[in-house]
Formats: structure tokens, C-alpha cells, sequence
């Protein structure tokens, strides 16, 4: 008899009823909750493409070297290496990355602390990595190495020197000091290696000396239209008003870039001289600016006060119409307590345009008149500078009587010279005529002599031209002859033939005729 085998979980351990609670069902559950459900594993989600910047979207767009994918994976690299290895390679991004630099500079798309942007200057900060961050090959690595060389190359200078430099920023020392001597030398034995770009960037700014020399060079050239001597002085805020759009229409520069501008101007290009509130344009001819006055400031307040008075008046005159247009409204409407308020509104502000049109009339005036007197001055400069010009001159000829007495001078050997020659003259042998006459007419025979000849042999090759013309003629009538003569004999045994050819057929017929009959 088969038994059945007891179960080992029921035998090793107490009986449990499936509907009271076994112990061990707590055990399972926290085994499985060791591990995770299908649905519970949280899924994986492409995070989000990152926006490119204002400054990556420009350089990408205009930047011929940005466009390649090959070149663009090689200019976010660390190529610092490649300043050994491959040095073309090596300037060659330097020079990708200088220029984009720069015209992003000038459209104004660099990222700078603050909400404006610098167009003469460039900050060297995180903040510009993370503008150029490409969503492929991420932040460029190069950007230390790229002001680097551009500093070595003055394309750049750092903000502090380009501001604080008390000589130009073109001069050049002819000798070299001692320690760049030695370099120089280690270098060339192998001692000392190039010079390696830093690694981390320094956080600084640096002036764009390119973005620089456009900014000037347009400023001057609008300043040659301003030939008055008060048109040439200006204050800050009238300057940067004017020349506000001379790099960008649609960026205008700030107060870091009018710093910087008017620190150009004043020590390289040595066309102005300024001071906190005034600038003072050099006229053409003069070699150095003069030194900003009293007067040259008080003429700069006066224009920004007048400027500021005209600008106060077309407010004025629209609040005219407004209060015009709500009294009529309110004639309509028969609302008399508020038209008359609008209408003492609009004479308040037409006393106050009257007021402000009597005060810029004034000042028009004012200002005209400080324009003529400082061209007087000018004008008054130029003639005392021509006169002393023309007294130091007259000191060097000696005056009326020293010119009186070259005069004199000159005249007495003039005459000197003429006696001279007239002595000379009359020691001189008389020529004889009659030999001049004589070799005039051999002269005139071998003349004539010679043009018979040349016609003698003109006529002669004429006549065989002539000639052979005619020799031509005969020798065609003669070809002519002969042909006629072969036409006349052809004709003639043709009519021979044919005379020959016509009896015999006359015989045949007529033997046919017999031959028909006899049958």
C-alpha cells in the first residue's frame, strides 16, 4: 500500500492555516521588496537641448570658420599643444577665434555684468565660456590661449594698462632690455622653451584695440565737418549722444566704451584734450590739442542747456494740443467746470512754452555770439602767428634797404657781363659771305639733284607697272583667241558628224519601205 510522503515544510515546522498568518509571508515580502518592478523602475529621459546663446548663435552664423563641423570640433579643443607640433594649425585658431571675438565685440552680443554691452571691451570670465557653450562639444577649452596671443600680438590689452598707460600703445623700444636679452638667448639654446598660454583663465577685461581705431577714425572724420572753433568743444553727454551709434546703429557704445574712446583720442591719436566734463577738438592745423578752458566749458554747459531747453518744448506743445482737444470735448459734452479747467491748463502751458522759447532764444543768441568771438580769436591767432611769420622773414632779407642793395648789386655785374661780351665779340674774326653763299648753293644742288633722282625712279617703276599691266591684257586676249578657235573647230566637226549620220538612216528607212511593199 502506497503512503503518501509528508511534505517537508509541514513536517519540519508547525501546521499553519492558510487563513491565520503565517510568519513567514513577512520574510517573503521583504525579500521581494528588495527588488524593483518593472513599472516601478523610474525611465529614462533625454534631457532637454540646451539653448545657444545670443554671442554662439552670432559667431556660427558669420563666422566662416564656425560653419565647418571639422574646423568647429578642432577650434573647441585644447589645442595648446599643437603650438609645438603643428604651429599653422595653432594661429591659424587663434586667428579663428580673435576675430570672432572681435565682431561680436562690435555687434554687441558679448555678455558683460549688468544689462549693457560693452562694445570696446571684452570681459574674460565664466560668463563668456558659458555664452559660447556649443551643445555638442560643450565649453571651449582654448579661450585662455586666445587672449594670451592676442596680448603678445597688442590686439588686445587689459583694460587697467590700456587706462592707466602714460605712452602711446604703438611705441616701440628699438633696444631691447636686458632680461628679454637673455630670454631670447636661452630660447635659442634650447634652455628655455615658447612661451606656454596659462591654462586657467584670468578673469579681467580687455580692451579691443580694432573696435577701438574704427570708433576713433569715425569719430574724426564727422568731426571734419565742424569748422567753427565752438563746434569743436563739446561735453560728455552731448559727445556720447552724437557719437553714440559711430560703431553699431543698433548697439550704442556706454560709458566704459566713452573711457576708453577718449582715452585713444587723447594719448595715440593726440586729437583732443578733456577733462571730467568737457572735450576740446583740435583744429587741423595745429600739431597738439590745447588745454581745455573756462571758456571751453562754459560754451559746452551752454549748448547742453539749450538743448535741454528745446527739448522741454515739444512736450510743452503736445500738452497745448491735449488740453485743447479736451476742452473742445467737453464744449461738446456741455461740461463747463471741466473745460475750464482744461482750458487753464492750456494757457499754463502756453506761458510756459513762451517762457521756455524767450530763454532758447537767448541762449541762441548767446551762443552765437561766443561762436563769433571765438572764431575772432582764431582769426586773430592766424594773423598774429602770419605776422610774426612775415617779420621774421623780412629779417632775413634785410629789409627794405638790404633788398635795395642786392637790387643794385645784381644790375652792376649784369652790366659787368654784357661789357664783357661786347669785348668779347670785337676781338672776333668777320665771317666771309661769299663762302657762306657758295656752300648754300651746293647745298641747294645736292637738294635738287636728289629729289630728280627720286622722281626719275618713281617714273621708271612706274612704266613697268605699266607694263607689266599690259603684258597681262595680251597674254589674256591671247588665251581668249585660242579658246575661240577650239570652240569654232569643235562646232564644226560636230556638224560634220551629224552630216555623216543622216543618209544612213534615210537608206534604212527606205529599205524598210521596199521590204514592206514586196510582202
Amino acid at each position: 500500500m502506497l503512503k503518501r510522503k509528508p511534505s517537508r515544510d509541514l513536517a519540519s515546522g508547525p501546521h499553519v492555516s492558510i487563513f491565520s498568518d503565517d510568519p513567514t509571508l513577512s520574510r517573503h515580502k521583504r525579500k521581494r521588496s528588495l527588488f524593483r518592478s518593472k513599472h516601478s523602475r523610474a525611465q529614462w529621459v533625454p534631457e532637454p537641448e540646451r539653448d545657444m546663446s545670443e554671442l554662439l548663435e552670432f559667431v556660427l552664423q558669420h563666422e566662416e570658420a564656425f560653419k565647418n563641423q571639422y574646423r568647429l570640433a578642432s577650434l573647441y579643443a585644447d589645442f595648446r599643444q599643437q603650438l609645438e607640433i603643428n604651429p599653422e594649425g595653432y594661429h591659424a585658431n587663434i586667428a579663428a577665434w580673435t576675430k570672432a571675438l572681435v565682431n561680436a565685440s562690435r555687434a554687441g552680443v558679448v555678455p558683460r555684468q549688468g544689462t549693457t554691452h560693452d562694445l570696446l571691451s571684452i570681459r574674460a570670465a565664466d560668463e563668456l565660456a558659458r555664452a559660447l557653450q556649443h551643445p555638442q562639444h560643450g565649453k571651449p577649452t582654448c579661450l585662455p590661449a586666445v587672449f594670451h596671443e592676442a596680448v603678445q600680438k597688442k590686439e588686445m590689452v587689459p583694460l587697467k594698462d590700456f587706462l592707466t598707460a602714460k605712452e602711446s600703445i604703438y611705441k616701440t623700444s628699438w633696444i631691447p632690455s636686458p632680461w628679454k636679452v637673455l630670454q631670447w638667448s636661452l630660447r635659442q639654446v634650447g634652455v628655455l622653451g615658447q612661451v606656454q598660454a596659462p591654462a586657467k583663465m584670468e578673469v579681467g577685461n580687455f580692451v579691443v584695440v580694432k573696435n577701438v581705431e574704427v570708433a576713433a577714425d569715425e569719430i574724426l572724420k564727422k568731426m571734419k565737418e565742424h569748422t567753427s572753433t565752438a563746434d569743436r568743444v563739446l561735453s560728455k553727454t552731448d559727445f556720447l549722444k552724437r557719437f553714440a551709434t559711430v560703431l553699431n546703429p543698433t548697439a550704442p557704445l556706454t560709458t566704459n566704451d566713452l573711457d576708453i574712446v577718449l582715452t585713444f583720442l587723447a594719448r595715440d591719436k593726440q586729437a583732443i584734450s578733456y577733462n571730467e566734463q568737457t572735450i576740446k577738438f583740435k583744429p587741423e592745423h595745429e600739431d597738439v590739442p590745447l588745454p581745455v578752458t573756462e571758456e571751453d566749458a562754459a560754451i559746452a554747459n551752454l549748448r547742453d542747456t539749450l538743448a535741454n531747453i528745446n527739448a522741454q518744448i515739444s512736450p510743452i506743445m503736445e500738452k497745448i494740443a491735449l488740453a485743447d482737444a479736451a476742452a473742445r470735448e467737453a464744449v461738446v459734452a456741455k461740461q463747463m467746470v471741466r473745460a475750464k479747467a482744461a482750458l487753464r491748463s492750456k494757457k499754463l502751458a502756453e506761458n510756459a512754452l513762451k517762457q521756455r522759447s524767450d530763454v532758447a532764444l537767448q541762449l541762441e543768441q548767446v551762443y552765437t555770439d561766443l561762436q563769433h568771438a571765438a572764431d575772432q580769436v582764431e582769426i586773430v591767432e592766424a594773423m598774429r602767428a602770419g605776422a610774426a611769420a612775415l617779420k621774421g622773414l623780412n629779417e632775413k632779407v634785410g629789409g627794405a634797404e638790404g633788398v635795395q642793395g642786392v637790387v643794385d648789386a645784381v644790375n652792376e655785374q649784369m652790366a659787368t657781363t654784357e661789357e664783357i661780351t661786347n669785348i668779347i665779340n670785337e676781338t672776333d674774326q668777320p665771317l666771309d659771305e661769299g663762302e657762306i653763299d657758295d656752300e648754300f648753293e651746293a647745298l641747294e644742288r645736292a637738294d635738287r639733284e636728289k629729289r630728280e633722282k627720286e622722281e626719275a625712279e618713281k617714273t621708271a617703276a612706274r612704266l613697268a607697272e605699266l607694263e607689266a599691266v599690259e603684258k597681262k591684257r595680251k597674254e589674256r586676249e591671247s588665251v581668249k583667241t585660242d579658246e575661240t578657235e577650239e570652240q569654232v573647230d569643235e562646232a564644226s566637226q560636230s556638224m560634220a558628224r551629224m552630216s555623216f549620220h543622216q543618209p544612213d538612216d534615210e537608206m534604212e528607212d527606205t529599205e524598210e519601205k521596199r521590204t514592206a511593199a514586196y510582202a
